[in-house]
């Protein structure tokens, strides 16, 4: 039976998936007061996440502020950087970041459960703006109608939306219908990960014992995440973070799955069980207090490490994917969660202003042409970081990635290319005259202004004060550019993102 979410007069959005991804989605959009919101999410309410801690990014940092997540409510840790030893524990890279653009570091370290708790609160909370999300857990997909926007349920229920986002990780349902079934389906990359976080006072214990703290947690220049790498043809490594606000030790010791005992039962989970025994045997190599260290441990939780070739795309119809939906990747440059970010951000800023859901499709594919190669190249790229973990150019691999541009500057960029390409087409129909487009076009080939005046001049030197202030406007078409843009803006009303300058 086919359910109807909200009243006609609300644009209706489906979220599948509670982690991170969809939880921030659900928060941004709840701030738009003509989207009716859902998620929907498998597992349980009282599901909680016991040893999954990550390192956040500038850009991930940037837009959790955005939704008045503070450092301090996730027990975040700002961190320096990253070092990688070998196993006789010497120095062989290391890379110390920056504190960010407004001095509260450009590297987080964050416990997952953390992050999504924040999130949560975010999206469901009766304060903040706009009205409370609904999370219904347990909430199983059969498939997905992406065209049509409808989802069917194992209870045999449907429900049609005018948007679904596929926030579900790496075992998709909502991909499912979405990709041909001809794209490679995520694949093991070889390793598989023991995870566990050891309370500080247990781990300070333990080193007490041994007579010496290794100089990897010699924190002074401030708190890196330890790498050790065995540089064996299994690529072996160890990586050491604090977080929860230095309450915990989080380890993740990464082994090829050709060592494991019984490898027929590796699967792609956050909370499959480990042997601490078969953990302790694993790093057998490494400095010895690591074995002892580890051997305190009660349970550990152990996972495979997949990845995807890079989708032909993240939307189709009426659907999206999102984070690990979309573009999964290896563990090695920090990236999934700042990427999953990301999406949200920039879906925020296609989706914020839109109120007809037969646009839907269109803003998707925008969405699409800007956020896939940078998510597919950092999926690339977190390979290379993975292949190199144990060399002197680990550290420049992990900070491999790009700068961050916003949806709304690359939207406002490629408005800028498209005016300066044709004008004539780009101004045509937004209310200036004849002689007024032809003045602009005459302009953008002088080497001055003089010719146009009033309201126009005015507009033209306020757009070219704030072009220098925007990155991608390259000086040798700057003039050009805007000249255009101020022509594209109405003195009563801004015409669209694609004229959005210094916005």
């Amino acid at each position: 039976m086919s359910q109807n979410l909200s009243s006609p007069c609300k644009l209706r959005v489906a979220v599948i998936g509670g982690g991170i991804s969809g939880l921030a989605t659900a928060a941004f959009l709840r701030k738009c007061p003509q989207y009716s919101i859902t998620v929907y999410e498998r597992r349980a309410a009282d599901f909680k996440e016991t040893s999954a801690t990550f390192g956040l990014r500038g850009s991930g940092i940037s837009i959790v502020k955005q939704l008045g997540i503070t450092k301090q409510e996730i027990n975040g840790i700002v961190g320096a950087g990253y070092r990688i030893y070998n196993t006789r524990e010497e120095l062989m890279s290391k890379a110390q970041l920056g504190n960010g653009p407004d001095g509260d570091g450009d590297l987080w370290f964050v416990f997952r459960q953390d992050l999504k708790d924040a999130l949560l609160r975010r999206a469901t909370s009766e304060e903040g703006k706009g009205k409370p999300i609904q999370v219904i857990y347990g909430s199983h997909i059969v498939r997905v109608d992406p065209e049509a926007g409808r989802i069917h349920f194992t209870d045999r229920a449907s429900v049609d939306v005018d948007l679904i986002i596929g926030a579900d990780g790496i075992h998709s349902k909502v991909r499912t219908a979405m990709i041909p079934p001809s794209h490679p389906q995520p694949a093991p990359c070889g390793l598989s990960v023991y995870r566990f976080m050891i309370p500080m006072e247990v781990f300070k214990e333990s080193m007490a014992a041994e007579g010496r703290m290794p100089d990897m947690f010699n924190y002074e220049e401030g708190y890196f995440i330890a790498i050790v790498a065995a540089g064996d043809e299994g690529n072996r490594n160890v990586v050491m973070l604090p977080c929860r606000g230095h309450r915990f030790m989080s380890v993740a010791c990464a082994v090829p799955d050709s060592i494991l005992k019984n490898p027929a039962r590796l699967e792609y989970s956050w909370n499959a069980k480990g042997s601490v025994e078969e953990l302790v045997d694993n790093v057998r190599g490494f400095p010895e207090w690591l074995g002892r260290l580890y051997g305190r441990m009660s349970q550990v939780e152990l996972f495979q490490v997949r990845d995807q070739e890079p989708l032909p795309s993240y939307v189709n119809g009426r659907a999206v994917l999102i984070g690990d939906a979309a573009h999964p990747m290896v563990p090695y440059q920090g990236q999934g969660a700042n990427q999953c970010l990301e999406d949200v951000e920039g879906l925020h800023t296609i989706l914020e202003n839109l109120s007809n859901g037969d646009l839907i499709p269109d803003q998707l594919r925008v969405w699409d042409s800007i956020r896939r190669p940078r998510a597919s190249a950092v999926q690339q790229s977190a390979r290379v970081s993975q292949s190199k973990i144990s060399t002197k150019e680990a550290t420049q691999a992990l900070l491999a990635v790009k700068p961050y541009v916003r949806m709304k500057d690359a939207l406002a960029a490629r408005g800028a290319t498209q005016a300066v390409e044709n004008p004539h087409s780009t101004l045509a129909g937004r209310g200036y005259s004849y002689s007024e487009i032809w003045s602009v076009v005459a302009n953008t080939q002088s080497t001055s202004f003089k010719e146009l005046e009033g309201t126009l001049r005015d507009r033209a030197i306020d757009a070219i004060s704030q072009a220098m202030r925007m990155t991608f406007v390259l000086v040798p078409v700057a003039r050009t550019v805007m000249f255009v843009a101020a022509m594209l803006m109405k003195w009563e009303k801004p015409s669209g993102y694609g004229v959005a300058v210094g916005g």
